[in-house]
């Protein structure tokens, strides 16, 4: 990819990411993600198919498990525990996007924990 895209969907990403973050913050439990389940999922779904094109294929993954997530949110299912782990992992996805060193792992981990407990 050219290094115009790379900035191009650089941007967008953390752009995406800051509007996860803004969601977030009027979340207070899991019942309030739920009730959010729709706004989340529209930047999950941005970042888990642009994430990859630009070489981040952990933040396209960890994307698209979140995006899993979202989707049976809509669909009514309920996932205990996903308040706490997205206060984590938003944060992570955002330096990940600053760091091709950074380690996505243990974050995709607790991200997969949740959505193996449903």
């Amino acid at each position: 990819m050219s290094d115009e895209f790379i900035k191009i969907a650089t941007n967008e990403i953390n752009d995406d990411i800051s509007q996860m973050e803004r969601i977030l913050e009027s979340c207070i439990n899991d019942e309030t993600i739920k009730l959010n389940a729709e706004k989340f999922q529209k930047h999950t779904h941005k970042i888990k198919g642009l994430a990859p094109m630009m070489g981040k294929e952990e933040l396209g993954s960890i994307s698209a498990l979140l995006d899993e997530i979202f989707k049976k949110f809509i669909q009514g299912e309920h996932f205990d525990g996903i308040f706490e782990v997205l206060l984590a992992t938003i944060p992570a996805m955002k330096d990940s996007v600053m760091d091709a060193k950074y380690d996505l792992d243990s974050i995709t981990n607790q991200v997969k924990n949740i959505l193996s407990k449903q």
